[in-house]
């Protein structure tokens, strides 16, 4: 039973929260892109300037509150694998949002509402009775998996931006130059971090907060990434359009990761609800056990 539960990718699905925001998942590709300048330059207002751009673009993404991004993955190494996802999100004044997952061949939807996670996947029938979906109460998972539950609360303070903060934590954040993503104009920027960089920041640099520091430091060291290169489009109004990430990292079977979340509708209301009563099983207690004996 264990093993079924660690193919069907339930630990990619939880992760995801902790990314989406993110980050989102994504990988080598989106929407189209033209115009960009070649090179790397600063622009005339130097870098300065550029890292005060893109912390604004973390601040007007906190006010929005909400967000719809779709996206890709791609890992690289024994491992390798690829797929997209669509999702929607709100994460202010609550965290909820609902997904869409189609990796390896296979399609997992997930909705989070308040601290329980509910998931529907090919074959998930004949572990619920038939029902068509499963939940989890994080509040109520033990041994196990109360790991899940640490990441949901790690989740709720992030939003789709947070791998920005790695932009941030750079302090290499040039202008590249402008581009044409998903039909809009925008200001692309960039950065490049290494583990060395992040493990020696201190309790505040620059725009980021101790918390900042703190996650981002959490999130290398518990991934084991070697670097990781940043990329943002932003429109207009310094929104986020397009948020690539390129890890390097020393996982099992894994050497690298690329993610690019696309993002729309800041602000919009979203519609995110938990499936009927009727449909759902509930497998706290079933996958902390079935988790439990594969420690």
């Amino acid at each position: 039973m264990g093993s079924q539960y660690r193919r069907i990718g339930l630990g990619a699905g939880i992760a995801a929260l902790a990314v989406m925001t993110v980050a989102g998942c994504s990988g080598s590709g989106g929407g189209s892109k033209t115009g960009s300048l070649p090179g790397t330059v600063t622009g005339g207002s130097g870098q300065g300037s550029a890292i005060s751009l893109v912390a604004d673009a973390i601040s007007q993404a906190d006010k929005a509150g909400t967000v719809k991004m779709t996206g890709t993955m791609e890992t690289t190494g024994t491992n390798a694998t690829s797929g997209t996802l669509t999702a929607q999100e709100e994460y202010s004044p609550k965290l909820a949002m609902s997904m869409s997952m189609d990796m390896g061949g296979q399609t997992i939807s997930e909705v989070l509402i308040g601290t329980t996670v509910y998931m529907q996947y090919s074959g998930l029938t004949s572990m619920t009775g038939g029902k068509p979906w499963a939940s989890i109460d994080l509040s109520k998972a033990g041994g196990a998996t109360g790991s899940l539950s640490s990441m949901l609360d790690s989740a709720k303070s992030y939003n789709p931006t947070t791998q920005l903060s790695a932009l941030l934590a750079s302090g290499t954040v040039t202008q590249v130059g402008t581009a044409t993503v998903d039909g809009q104009q925008t200001t692309h920027y960039h950065g490049t971090l290494s583990a060395a960089q992040v493990l020696a920041l201190g309790s505040s640099q620059g725009h980021l907060t101790a918390d900042q520091i703190s996650t981002l430091q959490s999130e290398f060291k518990t991934a084991g990434l070697k670097g990781e290169t940043v990329d943002l489009w932003t429109a207009s109004d310094n929104l986020p359009v397009e948020i690539k990430v390129t890890e390097q990292m020393d996982a099992a079977g894994v050497t690298g990761m690329t993610m690019d979340m696309h993002m729309s509708d800041w602000g919009a209301p979203v519609n995110i609800g938990a499936p009927p009563a009727n449909e759902v099983y509930d497998m706290t207690s079933q996958l902390d056990t079935a988790l439990g004996s594969e420690n």
